[in-house]
């Protein structure tokens, strides 16, 4: 009896330091977390916004491709914002130009890229979305913390002399898969970090409302696409042709074999008959 009360107060210690460690290590993990973020929590939860501009301008079609370029140069020379440009395109449809503009940058160089293109035009829609990713962050170094933890206790046993050759090679590799894990999870970290720190903005340009149905009635839209509708149905009559073609050298025996087939049937009716008379 007084072996089973031990054996039961010395289970219950070890299960109270297990709990204790675990939870030291998991106040360690944390702590690291906070570490590798620089911030603390308060600060995280208001900064993990990736915010997204989306600006619809209105210009005049003689200004608007010169605009685009000046976009684009006022974007390469703005090292401060470290903007970059994602994605360009100028459209022509007839002879009204349409462009849009794609840009990823610090949010102090926003307004003056939006302020640049609106010059002498009109802003017509401009949006803002924000997505949070205060959760993802916070994944992403909680798991950072726990590979470099495990990191650490691979490399503290890959230093014991008295480790067996099977064993060392083990926790080689098993050193290598973490260290892999870990450049993954600092790029993850390294992408998210850069959509907080950066806006995206989206600027596009298009003539005014007013030009455009100018440009655009639908007679002329009519006359201009005839030409096309023409060729298209031409393109049309000469593919059955084409198709049709080959099929002939195969109706045509068949209708005079059908023909020859039907004039010898009537000659013996005929000669039945004659003789049946």
């Amino acid at each position: 009896m007084r072996g089973a009360a031990f054996g039961v107060i010395v289970t219950g210690v070890l299960v109270a330091l297990g709990g204790c460690q675990k939870k030291e290590a998991s106040s360690a993990v944390s702590f690291a977390a906070q570490e590798a973020s620089g911030s603390s929590p308060t600060n995280e939860a208001r900064d993990t916004l990736a915010y997204e501009h989306s600006v619809s301008v209105e210009l005049d079609k003689e200004t608007l491709p010169e605009r685009l370029l000046e976009i684009e140069a006022a974007c390469k020379a703005d090292p401060a914002s470290s903007c970059t440009i994602i994605e360009s395109s100028l459209r022509w449809r007839e002879r009204l130009p349409n462009a849009s503009i794609r840009m990823r940058l610090a949010p102090r160089g926003v307004e003056g890229l939006i302020t640049l293109a609106n010059r002498d035009g009109k802003v017509v829609e401009r949006t803002t979305n924000a997505e949070d990713l205060a959760q993802p962050v916070a994944d992403t170094q909680r798991n950072l913390a726990l590979l470099g933890v495990h990191r650490d206790r691979l490399a503290d046993i890959m230093k014991r002399k008295d480790l067996p050759i099977d064993q060392l090679i083990t926790v080689s590799r098993e050193l290598a898969t973490v260290q892999s894990q870990i450049e993954s999870a600092s790029s993850t970290h390294a992408n998210l970090r850069r959509r907080i720190d950066t806006d995206l903005l989206t600027i596009g340009l298009s003539p005014p409302m007013a030009e455009i149905f100018s440009e655009t009635t639908p007679v002329s839209d009519a006359l201009r696409a005839s030409g096309a509708n023409f060729r298209e149905a031409l393109a049309m009559v000469i593919g059955f042709v084409c198709a049709l073609v080959p099929w002939l050298f195969v109706v045509l025996p068949g209708l005079v074999l059908m023909r020859m087939f039907w004039r010898w049937i009537g000659r013996w009716l005929g000669r039945f008959e004659r003789r049946a008379a």
